[in-house]
């Protein structure tokens, strides 16, 4: 079974976590400023600060922005559920701004639509790494007077005009997660060119005890699952986890069991530092040699899928293989899985936010989560599996 999911682990990673156990305060310090300070560079001089998490680093957008309970918040209309209870949780009202059903972008005619008298500010995803009209929606909040949240967590490495994604935004947030473009078993940034907002966001994270176990934690459940995944047995629980009926309860509880271990409110970790930087470092290579894969699956796609149009407002970096399928995508995953093709549909890839907060203005979110299918796209693809995914994808379809 060619799995959906496959973890980046090399030897020195195994290296920094044991490393890690036995940092002193000073030398993870030393660590993680060494990781901001690269980070910084790479997105053309932004403020930056590690964070427990990509949500965390919302959170303190949030926070240094004075958002309060009543506010409006305009969303892209597909995105991650677990956006709307977070903003919820505070208090905030989101409105889901809808998507074009090509790139899966929020574009600056949806944002206009969703504003409102009661908006204070608007979130912008680059999804799966595409960059979506990002200088056409800064030049709609710019006008406006309202912040951009720029929402990179799967676009660490994308260009708009040469210039970085999360460098237009008042402020941006990106994802470290295990699966994204720069992985650290965990972790995210907090980027800014605003001084009080970082300001802000630097005292709060200044306070946080810095502890080297819960991304310790993480590092060995990732360990795990990879082994599972590597192992003859998974071809058959992939088709027990992925049933029609069950898939979705599988991946609330996937999704809660990362909860479970993700690091809240703890400072970032030298052993996710320095991991962190080796990542950072090689990232425009890992982003020729997927990109390529990428550009290698969508020449053996059938004619009955829709390409990602990934690149229209920008270079993508490579995060997910994710087309359109007008057809059957139960169906279309059992004879998959049945050839050895473990793909992913509807809420597994990402939600109709819209659908969420009972809105029915977003025919766009609608269409593209009805179609979205995530074809497998990682270092574990080589030119064998390239030329196998085409020959299974073939054969779902009829072809």
């Amino acid at each position: 079974m060619i799995p959906r999911r496959r973890i980046d682990i090399d030897r020195a990673d195994f290296a920094d976590l044991l490393r890690g156990l036995g940092d002193s305060a000073a030398a993870a310090g030393a660590a993680v400023r060494a990781f901001e300070d690269s980070a910084s560079v790479a997105l053309d001089g932004r403020k930056v600060r590690a964070t427990a998490s990509g949500r965390d680093a919302l959170d303190l957008i949030l926070e240094g922005l004075g958002l309060a309970a009543g506010d409006e918040l305009v969303v892209p209309a597909y995105t991650l559920g677990e956006l709307v209870v977070r903003l919820r949780n505070r208090g905030l009202r989101p409105v889901a701004a809808d998507v074009d059903i090509d790139s899966f972008c929020v574009t600056p005619q949806s944002v206009v639509r969703a504003i409102t008298p009661c908006t204070r500010a608007v979130v912008a995803l680059h999804v799966f790494g595409a960059p979506c009209d990002i200088v056409g929606i800064t030049a709609v909040t710019t006008a406006r007077g309202l912040p951009l949240i720029e929402d990179c967590a799967h676009a660490f490495g994308a260009r708009i005009d040469g210039r970085p994604a999360g460098s237009f935004g008042t402020a941006a947030l990106f994802s470290l997660e295990v699966a994204k473009p720069v992985a650290a078993f965990g972790g995210g940034l907090f980027a800014t060119a605003n001084e009080d907002l970082f300001a802000a966001a630097a005292a709060r994270l200044d306070q946080r005890r810095r502890n080297p176990w819960p991304a310790t934690r993480k590092a060995l459940m990732k360990g795990f699952e990879e082994l599972a995944v590597r192992s003859p047995a998974y071809a058959l629980a992939a088709r027990l986890m992925f049933r029609e009926k069950k898939s979705g309860g599988f991946e609330q509880f996937y999704r809660g069991l990362h909860d479970r271990v993700r690091p809240a409110h703890v400072a970032f970790s030298g052993f996710q530092a320095r991991m962190g930087l080796r990542r950072l470092q090689r990232l425009e290579q890992r982003n020729r040699d997927l990109n390529l894969r990428w550009q290698q699956i969508a020449e053996r796609l059938p004619p009955q899928f829709g390409l990602h149009a990934r690149d229209r407002h920008g270079a993508p970096t490579a995060y997910n293989f994710v087309a359109r399928y007008a057809g059957d995508l139960p169906a279309l995953r059992r004879r998959a899985q049945a050839l050895g093709l473990d793909l992913a549909i509807h809420g597994e890839v990402l939600d109709d936010v819209a659908v969420l907060l009972g809105q029915t203005d977003c025919p766009g979110a609608a269409q593209v989560f009805a179609q979205a299918v995530a074809i497998p796209l990682h270092r574990g693809i080589d030119e064998r599996r390239l030329q196998r995914v085409g020959e299974i994808l073939a054969k779902a379809v009829g072809q």
